[in-house]
């Protein structure tokens, strides 16, 4: 018996008009299902249909899925209807569907196993009758023909291009396709014999120009029998040469009598000027002298003592009294030396200020081993009470990720040093913030490193920007080029880059304040990033 399996939902439907305001009361609950009936290609009269086996009035119909008996069915499309009742006697709206009624064939039984090769011959040119070619050279019946290397006899064929045919047939007496496939008979020529092996050079010579004496009569360069003159250096002769351009000429004779090919190169026998006479050493720098904002003269102003009297000033570091007499804000301190005569007067920018709870001498930070480690030192300290270091993602937001106990008061210089253990990928920003002990602070300069070892997509930063947008591209990427559009679609900016890199920049500063959008071309697509410029 063929059976079709249904799934569908049947259910009745209810409906009403609401009448204006206020609404009535809700209807009764719907009541259960009672009855689902079926019928195929035509619906006849409510409760003529076919009852749907495995259904009771209990079953809940939601995941319910019922037998239809389809035996006799004629093969093709037909049309399947279902209606249900419920306890009220009410009927569903009829559902339908369409379903093929196809029979699966019954395959036959597989074919007979493959029997041996008994036969293989081939022929050439001619495709001719099944049985007359020529036998494979090597076949046995036993052999297996997936890796057989049999022998062809090409003896009787003229040269040129040739069609060769090659058949089977096994134990069956069925032959195979004919196979074929075009080739050449051409006969290789035999090479003669190889050259004599090669002697050791017995001599060598050279002349300039066109001072050729002949084969042995030249200038001889000596060398020792047996010896690899592919590394030789000779002495050339060239005094009493007239300046300018000349041709030197040189070859070899070996043990067998036989003289090489004559070669030569250019050479330039200008004469070369010879150095002067280097200058004396100047002398050591006798004194030094500083100033702050107002120069009184050369040899008026405060006087340094040049460190050792060697004149040796490279690393000089000197203490500047500035207590006293400054004035709080801007100014300028000029230093000079004299070493007959006096140096040019250098110039340093400083801003006078209350003393500071902290010098700092540096802060920098490094990435290894997936670690970012932050650096800093003190020149000195004044009541200080720690150091807490603060990093960020995009440079504005910080936030504390360790601190470091501070030294309180010190007048030498201290180093510290924090491993911030999970940096993200891309850009990371630094800065320590120096806490006193009465509370009050004071941030560092901020420092900023990159971490690009994970990076899975291309980024742009800083955004905002203010002089240079830096783009940092992930592993095996070439770039092309890229540009920089305004809001308006208008190029404003094209850097040619063609390299396989990883981090490159834009100078930014000369834009105007604005959206824009960059524009990266690499080799086989194009990516656009949106950045603000400040």
């Amino acid at each position: 018996m063929k059976k079709l399996i249904i799934s569908s939902l049947l259910c009745s439907l209810y409906f009403f008009v609401p009448a204006q305001q206020p609404y009535p009361t809700a209807p009764p609950a719907p009541g259960n299902i009672t009855t689902i009936e079926y019928s195929i290609d035509n619906m006849a009269g409510f409760g003529t249909g076919t009852l749907l086996t495995g259904f009771a009035s209990s079953t809940d119909i939601s995941n319910f899925a019922g037998t239809v008996n389809i035996t006799g069915l004629a093969s093709g499309f037909h049309r399947i209807y279902f209606r249900s009742k419920d306890t009220d006697g009410k009927w569903s709206h009829a559902n339908n569907a369409f379903f093929d009624n196809y029979t699966v064939p019954v395959y036959n039984s597989a074919p007979p196993a493959p029997v041996n090769i008994t036969n293989i011959e081939y022929f050439f040119d001619n495709n001719q009758v099944l049985g007359s070619g020529t036998p494979l050279t090597g076949f046995l019946a036993s052999t297996d023909i997936s890796s057989f290397n049999g022998t062809v006899s090409l003896a009787l064929l003229t040269p040129g291009f040739h069609r060769f045919y090659i058949r089977s047939r096994d134990a069956n007496g069925k032959w195979s396709f004919t196979h074929t496939t075009a080739f050449d008979n051409f006969s290789a020529p035999v090479y003669n014999n190889g050259p004599p092996p090669v002697v050791n050079i017995t001599q060598l010579e050279y002349f300039l120009d066109n001072n050729d004496l002949g084969f042995g009569n030249c200038v001889q360069i000596p060398f020792s029998a047996g010896t690899d003159i592919a590394n030789l250096n000779a002495n050339i002769n060239i005094s009493g040469l007239a300046s300018g351009v000349h041709r030197l000429f040189i070859r070899s004779k070996d043990a067998n009598g036989k003289w090489s090919l004559t070669n030569f190169s250019v050479f330039d026998n200008s004469a070369i000027m010879p150095y002067p006479t280097a200058p004396a050493a100047p002398p050591a720098v006798s004194n030094m002298e500083y100033f702050i904002d107002s120069d009184p003269g050369f040899g008026n102003a405060t006087p340094l003592t040049v460190p050792g009297n060697t004149g040796d000033i490279s690393n000089y570091a000197v203490n500047i009294n500035l207590s006293g007499s400054l004035s709080l804000g801007a100014h300028y301190l000029y230093i000079r030396s004299k070493q007959n005569p006096w140096s040019i007067t250098s110039v340093v920018p400083f801003t006078a200020a209350s003393s500071v709870p902290v010098t700092w001498m540096f802060v920098k930070a490094q990435v290894a081993n997936n670690k970012t480690l932050v650096s800093w030192a003190t020149a000195q300290e004044s009541n200080t009470q720690k150091f807490e270091i603060e990093h960020s993602k995009d440079g504005r937001s910080f936030s504390k990720v360790g601190e470091v106990a501070a030294a309180g008061n010190s007048s030498s210089i201290r180093n510290y040093n924090f491993t911030h253990g999970q940096p993200a990928s891309g850009f990371n920003y630094y800065r320590i913030k120096q806490i006193d002990l009465d509370g009050h602070f004071k941030y560092s300069a901020v420092v900023t490193v990159l971490k690009r070892d994970d990076l899975l997509q291309t980024m742009v930063a800083p955004n905002p920007v203010k002089d240079l947008l830096h783009v940092v591209e992930t592993k095996d990427v070439y770039v092309n080029r890229a540009e920089i559009y305004n809001t308006a679609g208008s190029l404003v900016m094209r850097k040619t880059i063609n390299n396989n890199i990883q981090v490159y920049s834009l100078p930014v500063n000369n834009l105007a304040s604005g959206s824009y959008l960059l524009k990266v071309i690499y080799k086989s697509e194009t990516r656009t990033y949106k950045f603000m410029k400040e």
